[in-house]
């Protein structure tokens, strides 16, 4: 599967997510959990408080914050350093506890 089909394919998963981010796939009366997408949104490597993106980048506040549209549904990576959106992924993919 190429790159970009791949990244189609997490994106359209996403939505089927339970509570866990693990996928939910209903077989009858009983629920499958499936293993977690590895993917940014539900990486512990990532950063959800916009405070600490507005600490860790320079400059940032010229741009109307972390809580603007310049940054939009992007968060701090902090094991990479930089601003990652929510359907990215790399090969260091850790699963929220």
């Amino acid at each position: 599967m190429s790159k970009v089909a791949r990244r189609a394919a997490l994106l359209l998963e996403a939505a089927d997510l339970d509570a866990t981010g693990g996928m939910r796939e209903t077989t009858g009366a009983a629920a499958v959990a499936l293993p977690v997408v590895p993917g940014c949104a539900r990486c512990a490597h990532r950063e959800d408080d916009r405070h600490v993106l507005e600490q860790r980048v320079p400059g940032l506040i010229v741009f109307s914050s972390g809580f603007g549209a310049s940054v939009a549904a992007s968060r701090l990576c902090v094991l990479h350093d930089r601003l990652v959106s929510p359907g990215d992924y790399c090969g260091q993919f850790v699963a929220r506890a």
